[in-house]
């Protein structure tokens, strides 16, 4: 299966200067067949940019007028964005990881991120839960991420991937990372062999 990344952008401005900059990064499936997965992230990457002009520009305007002739000369516009990318596909099951970004342009203050992912029947055209997922697989079903139950995986070349959002927030700081625990494919010799974790999805 044929896949293109699409990308859209857009700054909000105030008083003539940009206080943000936003961008999208996103999946589409080539061929017939696959609207659903198509829709899912053409909608997301949508509702992100209506977030950032509208929800989080309204607050960096509001911040930069406030300020008025007393702002801090060399003012940077704040920078997120979200990148919607496949990281593994075979047969009808893809992968997909979803990073979102947010950068102050503060100096000194690190970016913080926020990770989701997808695991996709294309056949079927619907997500598989990382419940039914775990589930299915008896070897990640007790694997903890930093003592807490995974938020989500995704699938690699070499095995299963869980993460976790480490941050109050469900953000992180860029620098720190998030939190993961990888569970390596039987007869991978890329890591230290750990529980044996069968690198398909569930086919139910």
């Amino acid at each position: 299966m044929d896949f293109e990344q699409k990308s859209r952008q857009i700054g909000v401005m105030q008083s003539g200067a940009c206080v943000l900059r936003a961008r999208v990064s996103y999946v589409q499936a080539k061929g017939e067949g696959q609207e659903r997965f198509n829709d899912c992230y053409r909608k997301a990457a949508e509702a992100y940019l209506t977030w950032a002009e509208h929800k989080q520009g309204k607050v960096l305007r509001e911040e930069y007028a406030a300020q008025g002739s007393g702002r801090i000369f060399g003012f940077r516009p704040m920078m997120c964005h979200m990148d919607v990318r496949v990281v593994w596909q075979r047969e009808r099951f893809v992968s997909v990881v979803i990073d979102s970004v947010r950068d102050s342009g503060v100096k000194g203050e690190y970016p913080v991120c926020h990770r989701n992912a997808d695991v996709w029947d294309m056949v079927r055209g619907v997500i598989i839960p990382p419940k039914a997922f775990l589930s299915s697989v008896p070897e990640l079903r007790a694997l903890r991420v930093g003592g807490k139950r995974p938020e989500g995986l995704w699938i690699a070349e070499d095995g299963v991937v869980l993460y976790h959002n480490a941050g109050a927030d469900g953000y992180a700081e860029y620098h720190t990372g998030i939190m993961v625990d990888f569970v390596p494919r039987k007869g991978s010799a890329e890591r230290e062999y750990v529980p044996t974790a069968v690198c398909t999805a569930p086919d139910k």
